[in-house]
């Protein structure tokens, strides 16, 4: 129950471990501002399905290759927001080519792929044109109908 960003490479960099946690703390998109990076369990290789990078892979398919509803997936390494528990200098990270997860020294650069809890589907409102636009379609009919039935009133 979390949102990605749709674009996977959204910073556009690789940054270290700190620099990827305060851009992820720092992003405002779409008015949110409770961004983060994504959270990991300490499986390590391949098949680790209880990290949210790794649910998104091996669950839903997203990988470099085959990105689903997401933009520019890269198939190298993205930090998540967990340290790694037998050393502190360095952190998880998920690599979305290969499907595999690991510890890397959190000086390192590596992508960033922000997430937020919940469901952040974007207001369905229209746009304040299309909104004029249908509001004087449905006037001028309304003004036509009322010109036909008073022509008809007058000729009778």
């Amino acid at each position: 129950n979390i949102t990605w960003l749709q674009d996977a490479n959204y910073s556009g960099q690789t940054m270290t471990w700190d620099e990827a946690n305060t851009w992820a703390a720092d992003l405002i998109f779409q008015s949110f501002d409770d961004w983060r990076l994504p959270y990991s369990d300490s499986c390590s290789g391949s098949g680790c399905t209880g990290s949210e990078m790794g649910h998104l892979y091996y669950s839903d398919g997203v990988t470099s290759d085959s990105q689903g509803p997401f933009t520019d997936v890269r198939p190298f390494m993205y930090w998540s927001s967990t340290e790694y528990a037998v050393n502190n200098a360095q952190a998880w990270r998920f690599n979305f080519k290969y499907g595999t997860q690991g510890a890397s020294d959190k000086g390192l650069t590596r992508y960033a792929w922000a997430v937020r809890d919940g469901d952040s589907m974007p207001s369905m409102a229209p746009e304040p044109s299309t909104a004029v636009l249908f509001f004087s379609g449905i006037a001028t009919l309304f003004g036509l109908k009322k010109k036909l039935i008073y022509r008809i009133i007058k000729k009778e």
